[in-house]
């Protein structure tokens, strides 16, 4: 059984040969003081790194991501196993890189005894993930050789989009601010600022377009910084289990935990006034990372000044009237993003635990908790989806741009039907009607938190 969250940062006391007791003197303190982040500890291991139930010792590795999103992993949960795998395609050379910096047998003796969490494996060479993975793989190393891309990066096309749309949302700021100034100038603004978003999720799992991310998050009132840590690691690492926080996003009024009981109120008129709520989503995520700044755990960037600044303007030079005018356009911003990112999350089959908790590949665990539509439809029609229609390929692979989701699509439904793994990608109204039905829970049972789960001994 896995253990709760108070055992994995208790540890259990290490007793045995005097061997064991010089390794363990030898062990350096941890590196950095425990830290929060949305209520979830950073409880670092001390310098080693725990992968498929092995330790490794990263502090002079260069990684190719930086130096942050290395540590982070490391810190998150204790494990750095998903975060290995799910941003490793080449698993097989990524295996091998790592092989050198694997701790001895009698400091991997103490660390197992010292930390007996449930330590999730490697997956072998047979499993469905891994053979999506060689195969997406193969798909990139043809296109790249053809001299169609540089990789898992964005196209030309989906840069220009990107630039594009960064000036259409300063420009439908000056239509609504100096021009119209009408309701209608604050849809559009709300519009523009829910793609720019879109690119945002987009780049913020790219290393090498990061900072495009605070052109793209932060301006708009989200944290770029805060989805680095918790979207990245915890999201996209526990998909719908309790240690994914997007569970709490909505809380209390949309309750989207499938385990959890819901009240009438819960279960009857809140999923009706579902629009309404999500008007103050924007509003709720700025107020969240803004207090954690406060608190000391969230990084001040210039970014995060743009919103509060337009909140001012607007009412500087309008008054309540400009007020209303950025109150729409958050509004429209929060019911079409976040209908879209719920939607992913929280269709039928979706919040079948059972369906989830029966698996033991990562990979088909992702695909049990994401949920597709508009299948195959091509690259700029998807922006009206704001590219979430592709999100079981989003999750199998978080670096890949996703102007390359509608590509791996195919791949990933053709290695579903050879695996016999059921692959949901439905409609998008028959998406959005289970997911603002989502009402009750789907079963009594629980969550299995990490599949392919073993304890070491």
């Amino acid at each position: 059984m896995c253990r709760t969250a108070a055992d994995r940062s208790a540890g259990t006391n290490v007793e045995g040969s005097e061997q064991q007791k010089v390794v363990m003197e030898r062990i350096p303190p941890p590196s950095n003081p425990l830290k929060m982040s949305s209520g979830v500890a950073f409880h670092p291991e001390g310098r080693y790194w725990r992968i498929g139930g092995d330790w490794y010792d990263f502090t002079e590795f260069a990684h190719p991501g930086g130096r942050e999103i290395l540590y982070l992993s490391r810190d998150r949960f204790d494990d750095a196993t998903y975060a290995f795998e799910a941003h490793h395609m080449e698993y097989k050379r990524a295996r091998a890189i790592i092989k050198k910096y694997k701790v001895g047998e009698d400091l991997q003796k103490v660390l197992r005894e010292k930390n007996r969490t449930p330590a999730p494996k490697l997956l072998d060479d047979d499993s469905f993930y891994s053979d999506v993975r060689r195969r997406v793989s193969a798909y990139f190393k043809k296109i790249k050789k053809e001299g169609h891309t540089n990789g898992v990066g964005p196209t030309r096309q989906c840069v220009a989009l990107f630039w594009g749309s960064f000036v259409a949302w300063i420009a439908s700021i000056y239509y609504c601010l100096f021009l119209s100034k009408s309701i209608h100038s604050a849809i559009l603004q709300g519009i523009a600022a829910s793609i720019l978003g879109a690119f945002g999720h987009n780049w913020i799992h790219q290393p090498k377009y990061k900072h495009w991310a605070y052109l793209s998050l932060d301006t708009i009132g989200f944290s770029s910084d805060q989805w680095y840590r918790e979207h990245l690691l915890q999201h996209h690492m526990y998909t719908n289990t309790p240690l994914d926080n997007h569970f709490k996003g909505t809380d209390p009024f949309l309750v989207t935990d499938p385990t959890v009981e819901r009240n009438w109120l819960q279960r009857v008129i809140t999923p009706i006034l579902n629009p309404i709520i999500l008007t103050f989503g924007i509003w709720g995520n700025y107020s969240f990372h803004a207090s954690e700044m406060l608190k000391g755990n969230e990084k001040l960037q210039l970014g995060k000044l743009v919103f509060p600044v337009l909140v001012f303007t607007y009412y500087r030079i309008e008054g309540w009237w400009g007020l209303a005018l950025f109150f729409v356009n958050t509004a429209t911003t929060g019911i079409y993003y976040f209908t879209m990112a719920l939607m992913n999350h929280n269709s039928e089959k979706i919040l079948d635990v059972e369906r989830r908790n029966k698996t033991n590949d990562w990979g088909i665990a992702q695909i049990c908790s994401c949920a597709d539509w508009a299948v195959q439809t091509k690259f700029l029609p998807s922006s009206i989806y704001l590219w979430l229609n592709y999100h079981c390929v989003h999750h199998l692979f978080p670096l890949t741009d996703f102007s390359h989701h509608r590509n791996i699509q195919s791949i990933l439904m053709e290695a579903c039907l050879d695996h016999n793994v059921e692959y949901e990608a439905g409609e998008f109204f028959q998406i959005y009607k289970q997911m603002a039905s989502a009402s009750a829970p789907q079963g009594a049972y629980g969550w299995k938190l990490t599949p392919t789960t073993e304890v070491e001994e």
